[in-house]
């Protein structure tokens, strides 16, 4: 017969191991483990009763019994029973431990981290928070007092402190609940997207991150690949599917980073709005190696606007020349691109090129060359909103348990000097709402809310080749919400998605219809006003 649905063979196989025991069933229910006590007990006064009828007394040591059993108990009926019960109370048991347990599984599960068997912290939100959820052993010094204190003595009797009050000595034990930024409604609309995106397009790795702009509180972020927590790694890939890529990876963005370099040369002033900008055709060389524009379009000039709404790696390059080095080392400094930015395991800073090379200034205009987490490039573009950078926080508050608020959160920015001007930053927003309406955005329009945004597609360097690949991406699509007043950044970050043509791997084709999607039923869950583009709507029916 079984126990537990596990098969006597198999139980001799872990006893064999070596173990001293094995784990037939476990379970988180308190309720669960209060019957299976009960039961023993009701089985141990039976076993009683039976060996009373054999030998006249209730107990026997275990060591006799054992002896006794040994032998199977003979004909009498009784020490049978007897002898059946006593194999079922020796040979099982139940144990009661603590336990991390994730209810929500893959919810939330790379932000939230997972603990070591001892219950601390080891990443994500339980490492950054393990001083509050996890307090360790109290050692509270006793003696024993006398049991009668002599005549006409107070002395207290049974254990006493040795010295001072309890509470001093549990106080720096006591355990808090912390409380995140994250909103779960929006978290679940973020999983549920990431789903689809996993199912359609079958990436190597996915990011949704939604970010307060003015205060950095992350309202929801979500990864793959991801894990569930309450289960062991059973191989070094599934431990690495336990990071969240939000803060740990770095990916060449493309052309989400060119905004930044756009307003840069008109703060500056080495450029103004109504410039003219040439771009040869589609077609320029940086050195030896040609760059192009994925869109040909058919004119040799283009607007300074008309060169991010049609995403012109050629018009970015000829905007580029005219910035200096020192130019392009303010906006890294200012936005921290080079540091880094967030206090989470793993997290790192993004990669920089060589400033000093002419070539490499150029490049990372159109986000070649320039790797950044998905954490830098949400609080860039909330900089571009507001003008300064909030450093992305995902603690709300920590209360311990004897109700006191030990941590409240507040706002902290990463730059001291506003990026750009309103007038720049009022004019790049602008930019980016035609984005959305008239160019690689378009599918972005979630049509019922105003947006802005910028679609990215950068190719991947492939080592081995040394060299970008001609068939790996990363696609992207990041933008604000509701314009013109945005309150909210959101990215959808899609890398190496797959397809059987290549012209479909675009940031405008694979992440900006999730992108309008979020932003439909996010908007409608935390009640923004409706706010379409009459004209825009009257397309679309």
């Amino acid at each position: 017969s079984k126990v537990f649905n596990l098969p006597p063979r198999l139980i001799l196989k872990h006893l064999n191991e070596g173990g001293s025991y094995v784990k037939l069933f476990e379970s988180p229910d308190r309720e669960l483990y209060l019957k299976f006590t009960a039961k023993r007990r009701e089985l141990w006064k039976e076993e009683r009763r039976y060996l009373r009828k054999v030998f006249g007394r209730k107990t026997l040591s275990t060591k006799r019994l054992l002896q006794i059993c040994s032998q199977g108990g003979g004909n009498n009926y009784n020490l049978q029973r007897a002898c059946a019960i006593f194999n079922v109370l020796y040979w099982t048991g139940a144990v009661e431990s603590n336990k991390r347990v994730y209810p929500h599984h893959r919810f939330l599960a790379n932000t939230v981290g997972f603990v070591s068997k001892e219950g601390q912290g080891r990443a994500g939100v339980e490492k950054i928070a393990d001083k509050y959820l996890y307090a360790g052993p109290v050692k509270i010094y006793y003696s024993y007092g006398p049991l009668r204190p002599p005549k006409g003595e107070k002395i207290p009797s049974g254990l006493r402190l040795v010295e001072g009050h309890i509470y001093p000595l549990v106080k720096k034990n006591l355990t808090a609940d912390v409380y995140l930024t994250v909103d779960y409604t929006v978290q679940a609309i973020l999983e549920d997207v990431k789903r689809q995106i996993v199912e359609r397009w079958k990436p190597k790795k996915v990011v949704l991150f939604l970010m307060d702009a003015y205060t950095g509180e992350i309202l929801g972020l979500a990864v793959y690949p991801d894990f569930d927590p309450n289960k062991p790694f059973r191989n070094w890939q599934e431990f690495l599917n336990s990071k969240n890529i939000a803060f740990t990876d770095v990916f060449e963005m493309g052309s989400v980073i060119k905004p930044f370099f756009v307003g840069l040369a008109l703060y500056k002033g080495r450029i103004k709005p109504d410039d003219k900008v040439y771009i040869d055709g589609g077609k320029t060389y940086i050195g030896r190696h040609v760059v192009r524009d994925a869109e040909r379009l058919p004119t040799s000039y283009l607007s300074v606007r008309d060169v991010l709404v049609h995403s012109s790696n050629v018009g970015m390059v000829q905007i580029a020349r005219k910035l200096t080095k020192e130019d392009e080392e303010w906006l890294i400094n200012l936005l921290r691109w080079n540091e880094k930015i967030v206090d989470y395991p793993g997290a790192t800073s993004g990669l920089i090129p060589n400033l000093n090379l002419p070539a490499n200034r150029l490049y990372i205009a159109f986000g070649q060359g320039l790797a950044l987490t998905p954490a830098h490039l949400v609080s860039s573009y909330a900089a571009l909103v507001t003008g300064y950078a909030p450093r992305p926080a995902l603690i709300k508050k920590v209360v311990r348990e004897d109700g006191k608020v030990v941590y409240t959160f507040s706002p902290q920015y990463l730059n001291t000097e506003p990026l750009f001007d309103e007038k720049t930053r009022r004019w790049l927003l602008e930019s980016l709402r035609q984005i959305v309406v008239r160019g690689t955005g378009k599918k972005a329009n979630p049509y019922y809310y105003k947006v802005g945004g910028k679609t990215g597609t950068a190719q991947v360097y492939d080592p081995k080749l040394r060299r970008y690949s001609s068939t790996r991406y990363v696609t992207s699509f990041i933008g604000f919400f509701p314009y013109p007043n945005p309150r909210y950044v959101l990215l959808v970050l899609v890398d190496e998605p797959k397809a059987p043509r290549r012209y479909l791997l675009y940031g405008g084709t694979v992440a900006a219809p999730y992108w309008a999607q979020i932003v439909n039923r996010v908007s409608s869950y935390l009640g923004i006003e409706p706010n379409p583009d009459l004209n825009m709507l009257k397309g679309k029916r």
